[in-house]
């Protein structure tokens, strides 16, 4: 199994001002713990697993691998080649990088921790993810902006309808982990977000193009698998709170997996926790960012 990280920059500096070598703080408080994130997560994933790639274009490879010295087991330089697209469009890197996979892999976002290697369930299966997004809450955000994208798009995928039809509203996935054996499928799912793109790039203004992601990638994802009778394997089949997944107090015995994402990132308690997690685990890593930040190189 190999583990996949990508970072296309392009969405990940649109703020940092006048500086060209610099990410955004990216939902963290500032920077800083962007950088230890990345280190956290590409080194706890290397720690169990033999093969952890990057996908990214020149200025993430010149971050993370050249000024961090993150030990990636390969490096793809391809992310580039979606510079023309708007930033807000942020998970088409991850897309591209889903599509360029030829063998079995599990693509995690640079905010996953692990401490364990993840259960050969989710290992072996055809498709796996991190958990479902269902019930009235997603329902009715998802929903929101479906209606959004029915009232100004040109075009959108009969799958999403079909789904909508079938379940009686939306059931969607959270891609912090998706991955699985079938590169087919990743192909044509690739095919159909990138189709789904394309042909609204014009009235894709006319709608939040952020909020767009969580259907082109998550929606998509799960209609098109349900659509083709494949079983999902999810890392927690329960619980669809990200919440759930930010208990670090419980790290490591109790907790094996941890994903901070949005208000959770700006809990003061959790971002302690993970500076002192670097500097406490990967002493050389953690210095290394605090010095190429001082010294105002990244």
């Amino acid at each position: 199994m190999k583990i996949v990280h990508s970072l296309w920059s392009k969405p990940a500096r649109g703020k940092a001002k006048g500086h060209d070598m610099a990410l955004d703080s990216c939902g963290w408080p500032n920077k800083k713990y962007h950088y230890l994130s990345w280190v956290l997560s590409a080194l706890q994933f290397r720690k169990y697993y033999d093969q952890v790639e990057l996908v990214t274009d020149e200025f993430g490879a010149e971050v993370l691998v050249n000024k961090l010295g993150l030990p990636y087991t390969s490096v793809k330089v391809i992310l580039d080649e979606i510079n023309g697209y708007d930033s807000g469009l942020y998970a088409m890197g991850k897309i591209k990088a889903y599509s360029v996979q030829d063998g079995p892999f599990v693509h995690a976002d640079g905010d996953i921790f692990i401490w364990d290697r993840l259960d050969s369930r989710l290992e072996y299966a055809r498709l796996m993810c991190q958990g479902k997004e269902e019930g009235p809450l997603y329902n009715r955000m998802y929903m929101e902006i479906l209606y959004a994208i029915a009232a100004n798009f040109e075009y959108y995928p009969a799958v999403l309808d079909w789904s909508v039809d079938k379940n009686g509203g939306v059931r969607a996935i959270n891609a912090g982990i998706l991955g699985g054996h079938d590169n087919a499928f990743f192909a044509e799912y690739a095919n159909k977000a990138f189709e789904f793109i394309d042909r609204n790039l014009t009235q894709l203004q006319r709608i939040n193009p952020v909020t767009f992601n969580l259907i082109f990638e998550q929606f998509l994802f799960a209609a098109l698998a349900e659509q083709k009778g494949v079983r999902l394997e999810y890392l927690n089949s329960e619980v669809n709170l990200s919440g759930f997944f930010c208990e670090y107090t419980g790290v490591p015995t109790k907790t094996k997996y941890i994903h901070p994402c949005g208000p959770s990132k700006k809990n003061r308690h959790l971002v302690d926790w993970l500076e002192c997690q670097v500097r406490n685990d990967y002493p050389e890593y953690y210095y290394r960012v605090m010095h190429l930040i001082k010294s105002n190189e990244i």
